[in-house]
């Protein structure tokens, strides 16, 4: 429970009707409450809290909607008494009066709704809830000018699609100022200057819950809105907009407390977060590595499944916990939900249980301490990989929810070739360290990318059919990625988490994807059948146990159309004379991908194209195919005979903003067991290259690198990267696409009644755009 109880409520007898009463069906309510005044004291409160649901419920058909509610207003709401009218707690028409007008209705029963609409305050004197997403013919414009004669306020407001657009003066009444949710997605209109005007803390103290998707948000905007609100709010949604990794910083800074939930406590099973010197970057924040203990780096510690013991660290003369006693969840109790339905429906449950003996008393999940964000939207924006991994780890382990399911993959260097340049790789891998308990401590619910699972990422490019990018992600890339980043996320990995959503699944794959989602439900039964197994084992003890991954959903792009699917369809493209594909040989071809861009602006003003400067850093080995044997003789490997070299960042791009010196690995320039290692030190011979430093994370390690080193993470990531696009189409997959959906239900029929079936909730949606077709989003 979210509040202690009182006195009274503690040593008072419990009425049994307050358990029976929410097993007894809504169509028994209205007999109940005719029994006797204890009986309508129960009932007619959950009679009249939320009416338009209620009706809904005890049958009234939608045609008959706008009829019904007529009546309701003239007949019923008009003849009851104050206190009665007092009972109303939530008007909810997100699914009333949606459709035309009935056989019975009139133009008086159309206009009933949108008069009555103005003046709801005074028809419902204590109403919390008003929910009126968008709904065609309600203007919230109202409340702008509401005059109520009690001082009562809404505490959910959901505006989200109205289509007109909202005065800045709309929460500038009382009626809105004890408001904790506000939906504001999608309205049109400018929300600088609501936030400047009365979307602010002055007339929003007790706000705490913010949507605002789809509002052309850039990042001066969200500068404004997070300097603006700061701490108050714990869950805010900015997805659909603007926003690039320059909001990073500002949202950090103003919406995340200082405090940090990450404990080194947890070593043995989880590792901890080290920093061996005090170096980074703007673009990756602080050089921190996970120092790994036996147990953490392969996530098999006998213990990995058991919540946190609760910590005793208050006093009887201390109300809160101080500063230096920040503690995380303990990953056993159940999310904290923000949307609109659950936080209608612990208000609604508080005003049920409130009495003239027990006032309603402010939702404490809901009104939490002013320590900053913790459930987070960013889906459907400009986010890189670089500056979605600064967030995560700069959030030192506050976040509970995150989303974002857009995040671009950079190619290290500009390239000319215009095939190239319109080239966009999108995708969550090389981030699933951050995911883990060390550094995301309280995350208990995440929507991202499906590579974060699978490795396989999603192409964009204006000039390839979606068939084709999805051939070539799920070989070439495939293949890239999971040689560059071989640590791929599973359940154990972080079993702390207990809901998944993976996005941008292709309706069909040539095979990576369905082994790869196969796999991962195969790793989630035996994660249940290990916490089973723990639980069992701890029986006696009374040891709380996490529950594990227990809901997956799998979002699957809009299926391609049939005269794609068609091989011999008028898509077939000439990719010679579409992409002036250059030499066939992809594998030799490493430096095709990074030209030259040392050119004269005559020449590029002309069109003419001029002799290139050739390149002699590295021509004693022309191809990389033909290096087998040797050390490489160009520089950085002929300059010195040591494993590192020292690479000086400038102040403007350091983290600290001092200049310093960082040891970087450059490996051995010698042919060794891994072949990511090899490529990146051939790629080093490229001075270009020698960019972007970063701490080596997990995944570098399993790949070749030496824990706790530095690397070049341009030279690291150019070998995810095609270095000639048209050969890697010529030479992707031709095996037939497989429907992923029948491949999941088929193995989970397969599964059933086994050891490998896993038991939790499994859910299949299509999602309605797809980063194959959001070219022309990306700003």
């Amino acid at each position: 429970m979210d509040n202690l109880p009182s006195y009274i409520e503690a040593t008072s007898r419990c009425d049994w009707l307050s358990l029976v009463a929410p097993f007894v069906p809504a169509s028994s309510w209205t007999s109940c409450c005719l029994i006797d005044s204890r009986f309508y004291n129960y009932f007619a409160r959950r009679l009249w809290q939320d009416p338009l649901v209620t009706i809904r419920q005890l049958g009234l058909h939608p045609n008959d909607d706008l009829a019904w509610y007529r009546h309701f207003i003239h007949k019923h709401v008009s003849a009851a008494r104050f206190q009665t009218r007092c009972l109303v707690k939530s008007l909810d028409f997100r699914d009333f009066a949606l459709r035309p007008s009935g056989l019975y209705s009139t133009d008086a029963s159309e206009r009933a709704i949108s008069e009555s609409f103005k003046s709801l305050p005074n028809l419902f004197p204590k109403l919390v809830c008003l929910l009126i997403e968008g709904h065609p013919e309600l203007d919230p414009s109202f409340l702008a000018t509401a005059r109520i004669a009690n001082s009562h306020s809404l505490e959910v407001l959901d505006l989200a699609r109205c289509r007109q657009e909202l005065t800045p003066r709309l929460f500038f009444p009382q009626t809105c100022r004890d408001l904790v949710y506000l939906d504001v997605s999608y309205i049109p209109g400018s929300l600088r200057s609501a936030v400047q005007t009365s979307l602010n803390p002055t007339y929003l103290p007790e706000l705490r819950i913010l949507k605002a998707q789809g509002r052309e948000v850039d990042d001066a905007t969200a500068q404004l809105l997070c300097e603006t609100f700061r701490l108050q709010l714990w869950s805010i949604d900015l997805s659909g907009n603007k926003l690039t990794d320059n909001s990073v910083d500002v949202i950090l800074t103003h919406c995340f407390s200082s405090l940090s939930f990450r404990n080194d406590a947890h070593f043995e099973v989880e590792g901890k977060v080290v920093a061996p010197r005090n170096l980074g970057s703007r673009q990756y924040g602080p050089f921190e590595f996970i120092q790994e203990s036996s147990y953490s780096a392969a996530f098999t510690h006998p213990e990995r499944h058991l919540a946190d013991a609760p910590v005793y660290a208050r006093r009887t003369n201390q109300s809160e916990l101080q500063e230096w006693q920040t503690v995380r969840l303990d990953g056993a109790s159940p999310s904290r939900r923000d949307d609109v339905g659950a936080v209608k429906e612990v208000l609604l449950k508080s005003a049920l249980l409130a009495t003239s003996e027990v006032p309603k008393q402010p939702v404490l999940s809901l009104h939490m301490p002013r320590g900053g964000i913790t459930h987070l939207y960013l889906n459907n924006n400009n986010f890189t990989a670089a500056g979605v991994g600064r967030l995560l780890q700069l959030s030192l382990g506050r976040l509970e929810h995150f989303e974002c399911d857009r995040i671009l993959h950079r190619p290290p260097i500009l390239v000319s070739d215009r095939s190239q340049q319109q080239l966009r790789v999108f995708g969550a891998f090389g981030l699933s360290h951050l995911l883990r308990p060390v550094f995301s401590s309280n995350l208990q619910s995440l929507r991202i990318h499906h590579s974060l699972v699978t490795q396989v990422p999603v192409i964009s490019t204006d000039n390839l059919p979606p068939t084709t990018s999805l051939k070539v992600s799920e070989t070439i890339l495939f293949r890239n990625v999971s040689r560059v980043y071989p640590q791929r996320f599973v359940p154990d990995m972080n079993p702390r988490i207990a809901s998944l959503t993976l996005t941008n699944i292709p309706t069909r794959s040539v095979g990576r994807v369905i082994e790869q989602l196969v796999s991962f439900l195969d790793q989630t039964s035996i994660q249940q059948e290990m916490i089973e197994r723990t639980r069992s084992d701890m029986d006696n003890q009374r040891a709380a146990v996490l529950s594990g991954l227990r809901h997956i959903r799998l979002e699957l792009d809009p299926d391609f159309s049939d005269d794609i699917l068609n091989p011999s369809s008028s898509h077939n493209i000439d990719y010679d004379k579409l992409l002036d594909p250059g030499s066939d040989d992809f594998t030799n071809d490493t430096f095709s991908f990074f030209v030259d861009d040392r050119r004269s602006i005559s020449s590029q003003s002309t069109g003419q194209r001029v002799p290139e400067k050739k390149d002699t850093s590295h021509e004693n080995v022309q191809l990389y195919s033909d290096w087998k044997s040797g050390r490489l003789r160009s520089p950085p490997y002929s300059d010195t005979n040591s494993h590192f070299i020292t690479y000086h960042q400038d102040a403007s791009s350091s983290w600290t903003g001092n200049f310093c010196s960082v040891p970087v690995w450059i490996g051995p320039g010698t042919i060794g067991p891994h072949s990511a290692v090899n490529e990146y030190m051939w790629n080093l011979q490229d001075a270009r290259l020698r960019t972007d430093v970063g701490p080596a994370t997990p995944s570098h390690v399993v790949a070749g690198v030496p824990p706790f080193t530095y690397v070049f993470y341009a030279a690291w990531n150019a070998m995810i990267f095609p270095k000639n696009l048209p050969a890697a189409v010529q030479s992707c997959s031709t095996e037939p696409l497989r429907d992923v959906t029948a491949a999941i239900k088929e193995h989970r029929m397969k599964t059933r009644g086994t050891s490998r079936h896993w038991n939790g909730k499994l859910e299949l949606a299509r999602s309605n755009q797809s980063l194959y077709h959001a070219s022309n989003d990306w700003r």
